[in-house]
């Protein structure tokens, strides 16, 4: 019998207690880590924490998106949000929640598209719209709606007198805008003397139900960085208003005047203080750079909008920064920018890629979606064009997407196929 030894290598990565412990700081939202940093100061006679200035400033450190908004007067964002923690008991369903509650103007209604805040939200269309649906049905009844119509109709539903003639002539309001009262007689099924009548059932409806609070603009999520363009082009910096940091007192008690006991747990301490200072630098460090590099690759993004998003993942980032992609994912989760117009989730910068055809230059989801939405708007409705036809058309412009992309996409903007399109013109 012949005996064989082997020696096989295996390398394995340990984490350390101390990595692991900045791992979960740089998870933590600037919030719920100033509400650690309060508590960690009180337990620890070397850790001295003062609460950043926005987080003072709405009374101390448990910040929460009610204490977000201003609480001296009513404001429609502060009736909002109170309604979004009674209405969605999951953290998830919240966060997506809030983002539709950014994106309401003073009227009461959407100011984005739905597909836009589900693209913020990072979720899909299909589960912002079940949140959408829950917050249609908050007090005062109309707001998140999409448009006059649709505020309207929501109204109109809830007060039980949305029979087929009150929809039709809702969803019609040009053509009575118009004076087209035989059209529109038409289109609800009635004579022209009865408009009146109808239009007499929705006078009491409210077509801009925000208008009832006062309208503080204060964002939910105070941004964590801030990105501003100067002659050189886009910098990004720390927010320092919302940036939590600490100070480490030095242990100034004689050795002699304490028992060895204590002094290896005042020892303990200042080493936790010391690791816990560190701890937060990095934290800062890593999301400054990753922010830095979002805004590097995504100034088309910041300039002209999402249309212009170029593809980027995690990966991508990771692998410029030289980290883990869970590393960046826990920089850029819950985190804001601010920009010269607007707050943005961070999330926002990341586009998925759109397979091309031939060996083409991947495009982003956002680039795609929209060609495929512009180019059958600017179709004419007598000669739809076919998925195949508008694949022809995006080769021409430079963007290689398959035809099972663009029957995608037009299935998720609503759009019929171009056989539809054309009974529906001729119908017309």
């Amino acid at each position: 019998m012949e005996l064989v030894q082997s020696l096989t290598h295996r390398q394995t990565m340990q984490m350390s207690g101390q990595m692991l412990h900045s791992l979960a700081i740089l998870g933590m939202l600037s919030s719920d880590l100033s509400e650690y940093l309060t508590e960690k100061a009180q337990s620890n006679p070397f850790v001295c924490y003062a609460p950043p200035r926005a987080f003072a400033a709405r009374g101390g450190p448990k910040f929460d998106a009610v204490a977000a908004v201003a609480s001296d007067r009513p404001s429609l964002m502060a009736h909002v949000v109170e309604q979004i923690e009674l209405a969605f008991a999951v953290a998830p369903d919240r966060m997506i929640a809030l983002r539709f509650a950014e994106a309401l103007e003073p009227t009461g209604w959407l100011g984005q598209p739905v597909e836009d805040i589900a693209l913020l939200a990072g979720v899909p269309q299909a589960k912002a719209e079940q949140v959408l649906a829950v917050l249609q049905g908050f007090e005062p009844v109309g707001l998140f709606a999409r448009s006059l119509s649709d505020c309207l109709l929501i109204q109109a539903r809830d007060a039980d007198i949305l029979t087929w003639e009150v929809e039709m002539l809702i969803r019609n309001l040009d053509l009575l805008a118009e004076r087209k009262m035989e059209v529109l007689a038409e289109r609800c099924d009635c004579e022209p003397a009865d408009i009146p009548d109808i239009v007499a059932q929705i006078r009491g409806l409210n077509p801009k139900p925000g208008l009832a609070f006062d309208h503080v603009p204060q964002p939910v999520f105070p941004p964590d960085v801030i990105a501003t363009r100067g002659p050189e082009g886009w910098t990004v910096e720390l927010n320092r208003e919302t940036s939590p940091t600490i100070t480490v007192m030095e242990d100034q008690t004689p050795e002699g005047e304490v028992d060895p006991k204590a002094r290896q747990q005042r020892k303990k301490a200042l080493a936790e203080a010391r690791a816990l200072a560190q701890a937060l630098e990095r934290r800062g460090d890593t999301l400054l750079r990753t922010a830095a590099v979002l805004v590097a690759r995504q100034t088309g993004f910041l300039d002209h909008g999402p249309v212009h998003l170029t593809p980027l993942t995690l990966e991508d980032v990771a692998a410029e920064l030289g980290l883990h992609s869970s590393t960046i994912s826990r920089a850029v989760s819950g985190r804001m920018i601010q920009t010269p117009t607007r707050a943005l989730p961070l999330r926002a910068f990341f586009a998925r890629s759109v397979a091309a055809t031939g060996g083409g230059a991947a495009v982003s989801r956002d680039h795609a979606l929209d060609f495929v939405q512009n180019t059958i708007r600017a179709e004419d409705p007598a000669t739809p064009l076919s998925d195949d036809a508008i694949v022809a058309l995006a080769r021409r412009a430079g963007l290689k997407i398959a035809r099972r992309t663009v029957a995608k996409y037009r299935s998720n903007l609503g759009i019929k196929s171009s056989y539809q399109r054309q009974r529906k013109a001729a119908s017309g």
